[in-house]
């Protein structure tokens, strides 16, 4: 599943991206939006780790907190999220460049133009991302490893934490899990938890925290995996 963020102060215009957006991503996956009236409302949910966005479709005319500052903050944060700027005007086309915009768009909105980026946009993500291949009630899914906070083992199943998600559970082991991610940014740090580098805010000898806040344990097998951490000078 990807998660857009609409982020415009007109709700019009807000529907008319949605319109477009989600007849495009009808073909690829299934989507979640969440939508914003300012820039201020978005930086408010990065301060708050509430911002589970993968792709932002962010106007530039906004009043109090515009795009570029916005985009700006979100910069400077490194919130892993891709950008299409959506303006009025040309003027601000190279800023774009300044902070890695996937794209740049006139209103008013060109349905082919915009529905052309997003297909781009899905076939770059899905040519570069690693993701996991799972089963579920029958069905074959695959699962965004990005989004991926962390695994845990439950009895005979595998859960997986991710953002701004429910949790899903299949059938496995997570010592399989381990070995199939093994090249991946995942760590061991306890025989029922399988945690992704990325998500790491703080750790010690005993536990470890995650950007969501949650403390996972770490056992004494594992304390070297730490240590490793440490002498890496890994924060991350």
């Amino acid at each position: 599943m990807i998660h857009i963020g609409i982020c415009d102060d007109e709700k019009g215009m807000q529907k008319q991206i949605y319109d477009i957006v989600q007849h495009e991503l009808f073909k690829y996956d299934d989507a979640e939006y969440t939508y914003y009236s300012s820039g201020k409302e978005v930086i408010e949910a990065i301060e708050a780790d509430n911002f589970y966005c993968d792709l932002l479709l962010l106007d530039i005319n906004m009043p109090k907190t515009d795009g570029l500052s916005t985009a700006k903050y979100i910069r400077e944060c490194q919130v892993d999220v891709d950008i299409i700027f959506v303006t009025v005007s040309q003027e601000h086309v190279f800023d774009g460049y300044t902070f890695q915009a996937f794209s740049y768009l006139l209103k008013p909105i060109d349905r082919g133009r915009l529905s052309d980026e997003i297909n781009r946009y899905m076939l770059q993500k899905t040519k570069h991302a690693e993701c996991l291949h799972i089963t579920i009630n029958g069905r074959k899914e695959q699962v965004f490893l990005d989004r991926v906070v962390y695994f845990s083992g439950e009895g005979r199943k595998v859960l997986i934490h991710q953002r701004g998600k429910e949790e899903v559970a299949f059938y496995g082991k997570i010592s399989d899990v381990a070995e199939v991610l093994k090249e991946c940014h995942f760590i061991r740090c306890h025989q029922s938890y399988l945690l992704n580098q990325r998500f790491i805010k703080n750790y010690s000898k005993t536990e470890i925290e995650l950007s969501n806040g949650e403390c996972i344990p770490v056992s004494r097998k594992y304390v070297s995996t730490i240590e490793e951490l440490k002498k890496k000078g890994e924060s991350v």
